[in-house]
């Protein structure tokens, strides 16, 4: 729970408008007073920006941006899409990464306190409860990509679930019966893990068997996906298909396919989940579900612009929609 001016007041023994001037830097109080003032402050953990926000109602116009790695495209893509609607309305952004670690995350929440940013955007692999409880004590406005908040946080996502559902329900009707998954890491209760139970959902709505050795976990990057591949090239059975949970990783899998000797989409074809650049760069272009990723940002700093301006959303939680986009990497059986 966030430190108040009467906190201080009364443990200090003064007025509330003397630790507001105090606090404001005006020198009319004594400077016993003022250092009392200042320790207890400290100690209770008070930050400036508290003032600024419930007392001095001060702006900053700075948004502060929380993502795990600016050089991964999809991270690079959302923070595009903010900072083009930021732009608009006057704001600019306090870009950190975290590199997913959520001590870094703890931090740099505390930071963007510090720095009295007039709103926050998180999006980060995961969403911790520390984190999210760390958000909410902050007071300041908040919206969470890409994460389920379990408190009253508001958020903009996919629906991994169902467009996962989507990928391998394409597949299924070009005929394919045994497809393979390379899912994102089990542990990331979001993308990872629903992604791999959409592709459970569809195997079980067109009653195909679902088969453990037809998994296999990557960590959404290249290599991951070529690692996993590699294992799947050695089953007895080969899968005539495979869904990729992330277009890096159906471009790993498309080179150990090749290295093997064989062809996409003439013996086994790759389906990715993303539209990143890599997916069109990549040989043969990738049949994929394509994100839209520069949306989630616009939508998620028009959201945050409605709260700081104090007006109620319609929703706290919004689903946008992805797109099926047919490319050379899938071919029919039928």
């Amino acid at each position: 729970m966030a430190v108040t001016l009467k906190d201080i007041a009364e443990k200090v023994g003064v007025s509330e408008s003397t630790v507001s001037r105090v606090l404001n830097g005006i020198p009319k109080a004594s400077s016993e007073t003022r250092e009392r003032i200042l320790k207890v402050a400290e100690e209770l953990g008070y930050y400036p920006n508290d003032l600024a926000r419930s007392l001095a109602k001060q702006k900053t116009h700075i948004i502060g941006v929380i993502i795990t790695d600016i050089s991964n495209s999809y991270f690079a893509s959302v923070t595009g899409g903010i900072e083009e609607i930021a732009s608009l309305f006057g704001y600019s952004l306090i870009i950190s990464a975290t590199g997913g670690n959520e001590n870094e995350e703890l931090k740099y929440i505390n930071i963007l306190k510090e720095k009295r940013v007039d709103g926050i955007i998180f999006m980060s692999g995961r969403m911790p409860h520390s984190c999210e409880q760390a958000l909410l004590d902050t007071g300041i406005p908040t919206v969470v990509v890409a994460r389920k908040v379990k408190s009253s946080l508001p958020s903009i996502h996919i629906d991994n679930i169902g467009e996962s559902y989507k990928a391998v329900e394409y597949l299924i009707k070009l005929g394919h019966r045994r497809i393979a998954i390379i899912s994102g890491t089990f542990a990331d209760k979001e993308s990872g893990y629903h992604r791999l139970l959409g592709y459970k959902n569809a195997l079980a709505d067109y009653e195909l068997p679902f088969e453990e050795e037809l998994i296999e976990e990557g960590d959404f990057k290249m290599d991951s996906g070529r690692r996993a591949m590699e294992k799947l090239l050695k089953l007895k059975e080969l899968p005539t298909a495979v869904f990729a949970a992330s277009d890096a990783m159906a471009v790993g899998a498309i080179k150990a396919i090749k290295k093997a000797g064989l062809r996409v989409p003439e013996d086994i074809s790759v389906m990715g989940f993303d539209n990143n650049v890599i997916s069109q760069a990549c040989d043969p272009e990738l049949t994929t579900i394509g994100q839209p990723v520069k949306d989630l940002g616009r939508k998620a700093i028009e959201m945050l612009y409605k709260i700081i301006q104090g007006k109620k959303l319609e929703k706290m939680a919004i689903y946008l929609p992805c797109e099926l986009i047919i490319r050379n990497s899938t071919k029919s059986l039928i």
